[in-house]
């Protein structure tokens, strides 16, 4: 019999379990400034090995997931991509971590509608993280059909926005990504239908 190993990268994690894990990083020495600069910097790197972009929208959210995005459309602006950033919420309306990230931020911020995918190639979906448990509706709804509907490669921050990390269900309009980049464990929402094919 084999002894359980929590470090294994088959273990998954709840989204409870996973934010300890993010608590005690931080605890231990690691800034959550030094997490967020990894993820988003994953993220354009991951983008970019998958796909060619030449113009990309990132679509950031309020909260550690949109701060991921801002990271993400800082490296992929650094890389010579076109990149701009809608933005749910106005960055001065940020907090913590993600408000430093957007203040990194130097490129070009467009209104958050989906207008703002065309010409796009590249979507990053950093709207809302693993830990989502309300619907998504109103505008945020409207701009994920949008990029649903979009010609653009999609990439999402973590886990498709609308899909909800424990358990795959969606919670209103769900991100359609072709590729999703997660960060030291899979959550059962990554494997779980209907979440598994998003």
């Amino acid at each position: 019999m084999t002894a359980f190993d929590p470090l294994s990268p088959h273990v998954l994690l709840s989204c409870a379990e996973m934010a300890e894990a993010d608590r005690l990083t931080i605890e231990s020495g690691t800034s959550g400034e030094a997490l967020m600069e990894a993820a988003g910097r994953a993220v354009a790197e991951e983008a970019l090995a998958h796909h060619g972009a030449r113009r990309a929208l990132v679509l950031a959210g309020p909260g550690n997931n949109g701060g991921d995005g801002w990271v993400a459309a800082r490296h992929l602006a650094e890389a010579g991509v076109d990149v701009r950033v809608a933005a749910l919420v106005p960055p001065d309306a940020l907090r913590g971590d993600a408000a430093v990230m957007a203040a990194r931020y130097e490129g070009p911020v467009v209104p958050f509608a989906p207008a703002a995918l065309a010409d796009a190639d590249l979507v990053i979906d950093a709207l809302f993280g693993a830990g989502l448990s309300r619907p998504v509706e109103g505008l945020a709804a409207e701009m994920l059909r949008a990029a649903n509907a979009a010609p653009a490669f999609g990439v999402a921050v973590d886990i498709p926005s609308g899909v909800a990390g424990d358990d795959g269900r969606l919670c209103g309009e769900a991100f359609r990504a072709d590729l999703t980049v997660t960060f030291f464990r899979k959550k059962p929402g990554h494997l779980l239908v209907p979440g598994r094919f998003y």
